[in-house]
């Protein structure tokens, strides 16, 4: 595959940007982002309403985070470097243009090993630098499925599109030193997520939007698509369907409630114990960081089907 470096990439924000499939944007579009709706995202790459742009602040904080992130990276690898700062950023942009779509793949940091020959696929490794508010949605280093699904995408998109196939996670979350993780280079899930992202990018152009869903960034885009009020209309709703849509407003505070008693009661029967099963089934564990008071952490992909 053809890649290479963009010198003045499209700045986040800019009209030229969102209609360009991101490594950041791919996960929502495939629909496995914990952040943002695959209609949300669809929306905002068909142009239809605006993209948001992160508090100025918090990605001031991503910035400064990364720099020691990457060190961190650095100081676990010896015998690696990590790249200068070029126009003001330490960052890199990608495109690949064998991809049937436009994109752009921009890395935090590129780590390079002189000891790797010159036309070595071995030589350059990408730094992907992350934090996190909580670890509940990760594994330990090394664990399978231990990265969150959206997070693997984005970084698997960046190894296609830059065509470096070494790639690590360093992420900080609430307790002790960061943790690393190691990216293995699919093709066969990259040539699949092409597939897929070029099917969604035509949709884009023939109107074909996702279906609505129950995350909070589909509401905030359906309300953008509607920014007007006008005092003389209005709709009439089928009894039923508003019934239903009523209940599900009142029930869930109580679903909140249950799910916190969830927690309490499984706490109290497990006692000092690591792991709660069902058979062979891991239904949840136990687990403390930086030797803090344990907490109970339920696995939510256990299939309990009979």
């Amino acid at each position: 595959m053809t890649s290479r470096i963009l010198a003045n990439p499209p700045a986040p924000g800019t009209a030229e940007w969102a209609k360009i499939v991101t490594a950041s944007k791919a996960p929502a579009l495939l629909g496995v982002s914990r952040f943002t709706s695959q209609y949300a995202a669809w929306h905002q790459l068909a142009g239809l309403i605006d993209v948001d742009m992160m508090d100025p602040d918090r990605a001031a904080w991503g910035h400064i985070a990364e720099a020691s992130l990457a060190d961190w990276w650095l100081h676990k690898h010896p015998g690696w470097q990590l790249n200068v700062a070029r126009r003001g950023t330490k960052e890199i942009a990608y495109t690949n243009d064998d991809l049937p779509f436009p994109n752009l793949a921009t890395i935090d940091r590129r780590a390079l090993n002189r000891k790797k020959g010159m036309s070595s696929p071995a030589r350059f490794h990408i730094v992907e630098c992350k934090t996190a508010m909580t670890l509940d949605d990760w594994g330990r280093p090394g664990e399978e499925n231990a990265v969150p699904a959206d997070y693997f995408t984005q970084v698997l998109y960046q190894m296609g599109v830059s065509g470096i196939h070494q790639a690590s996670i360093v992420v900080l979350g609430p307790f002790s030193e960061p943790e690393i993780h190691e990216i293995e280079w699919r093709e066969d899930l990259f040539a699949a997520l092409v597939d897929q992202l070029a099917e969604i990018y035509v949709s884009t152009k023939t109107g074909e939007a996702p279906d609505l869903d129950d995350s909070l960034s589909t509401y905030e885009t359906v309300r953008g698509l509607h920014p007007d009020i006008d005092p003389e209309a209005e709709v009439q709703l089928d009894h039923a369907q508003a019934v239903a849509w009523l209940d599900a407003i009142v029930g869930a505070d109580e679903a909140v409630r249950a799910a916190q008693l969830a927690k309490t009661e499984l706490a109290d029967l497990m006692g000092n114990a690591k792991y709660a099963r069902v058979g062979t089934t891991k239904v949840a564990d136990r687990r403390s960081r930086s030797g803090k008071t344990p907490y109970v952490q339920f696995n939510k992909k256990a299939d309990l089907a009979v």
